[in-house]
């Protein structure tokens, strides 16, 4: 049976649930196994299954473990460094895609994490584009240094996911304030800037990093944002090249490519 769906979200998801399963097994394994597709209506439910032998969750900790930035117990954050465990975007990614994901106690220790989407029959394989495919021209994905500003863990995860399939390296910061701290200090060649954050909205801090001195007020800036409105105030401010969310990685590899050329011709 062949199937197609978002790869992107997909693998976002389950390399979050790997690496927490990973993150928490001191010792032991860690299991990743792939249910039999079944057919729901005109769809292909397809269920993935991450185990791991460690540390263990109580069932209270396993109620709140999706909510958003939940750590599940305090000995765990003091035990690792008190990193957040991040589950909240992955149920976020598995309903986007028409599933869910549920945690439950482990036999013998350890936790399992089953995660189910939606998935589209299709009649043979389908091709998968390579890194540098995903956006053509190719040229674009030449280890490119982007900062993100991005508030939304959901966001963050997505973003991260395309732009390592691409070939970028990200720093995400969650204000605009933070955004235009770090351009100032050099060292990016693209920014990634949501319209709607805490603080200064992404328009201001657009305007903020257009009125530093060049070459870092000149950086390629792309405006993102849910709402095709934002487009006019987002260029307006100084933004190169406008994206409309969900971004799509082909999208994505475009927009940085035309926001690069626009930076370069205006200096």
């Amino acid at each position: 049976m062949f199937v197609t769906g978002d790869s992107v979200r997909l693998r976002a998801a389950l390399e979050n649930l790997i690496d927490n399963a990973v993150k928490f097994t001191e010792q032991g394994d860690v299991v990743l196994r792939v249910t039999a597709p079944r057919r729901s209506g005109k769809k292909i439910s397809v269920t993935f299954v991450v185990s791991d032998s460690g540390i263990g969750l109580s069932l209270a900790e396993i109620r709140r473990l999706f909510r958003p930035y939940s750590q599940a117990n305090v000995s765990i954050a003091s035990r690792f460094g008190g990193a957040g465990l991040g589950l909240s975007s992955v149920k976020q990614l598995a309903r986007a895609m028409g599933g869910d994901v549920m945690a439950t106690q482990r036999r013998g220790g350890g936790t399992t994490f089953t995660f189910t989407v939606l998935l589209t029959p299709a009649e043979g394989p389908v091709s998968i584009p390579s890194g540098n495919d995903l956006g053509s021209p190719s040229n674009v994905s030449n280890g490119l240094r982007i900062l993100s500003v991005e508030d939304n863990p959901f966001g963050r995860v997505v973003l991260n996911t395309i732009l390592t399939e691409l070939g970028h390296q990200a720093e995400f910061v969650g204000r605009g304030e933070d955004a235009v701290h770090r351009i100032a200090q050099g060292g990016f060649d693209a920014v990634l800037m949501d319209m709607v954050l805490p603080g200064i909205t992404g328009v201001e801090a657009i305007g903020r990093i257009r009125a530093l001195d060049a070459p870092v007020g000149r950086v390629a800036i792309i405006g993102m944002s849910g709402r095709s409105e934002d487009e006019a105030a987002s260029r307006a401010a100084g933004g190169d090249v406008f994206l409309l969310k969900p971004v799509s990685p082909r999208a994505l590899a475009t927009a940085l490519l035309e926001a690069k050329h626009r930076a370069a011709t205006s200096t």
